[in-house]
């Protein structure tokens, strides 16, 4: 499952890496980042909310000396909005340089602007 639902407001997102129809995308670590950062995207769009809604992420690097061209990627996507985050070394399975998980704070229910969440209406 892409997310887990704790508690009413908060989605726990599954590891999410530079993945696309089933194949590692990307060279270089900015590349693995950014399409990594691609499907976070994806699995916040699937849960109604955006990028401002990721409260904490935590960031798997095959390579740190790479964390350069992972910040830049990093940054970009997120604009202003920082999240508390942790990156770490990790021997990562699969070939893949780059893997986040992240945590989501949905909003309350019963708000008018409170997006549907998977196996909720709206």
């Amino acid at each position: 499952s892409d997310a887990v639902m704790a508690g009413g407001r908060l989605a726990f997102l599954a590891g999410q890496g530079p993945i696309l129809n089933g194949s590692v995308v990307g060279g270089s670590v900015r590349e693995q980042t950014v399409a990594t950062l691609r499907n976070l995207g994806a699995c916040l769009a699937r849960l109604g909310v955006d990028r401002s809604a990721v409260v904490n992420c935590t960031c798997y690097l095959s390579d740190l000396t790479a964390v350069g061209e992972f910040n830049a990627a990093y940054l970009e996507f997120f604009g202003p909005h920082r999240p508390a985050r942790t990156t770490v070394q990790a021997q990562l399975i699969g070939g893949i340089g780059v893997e986040i998980t992240a945590v989501v704070a949905l909003p309350p229910a019963g708000r008018a602007d409170a997006a549907a969440r998977p196996g909720e209406e709206g």
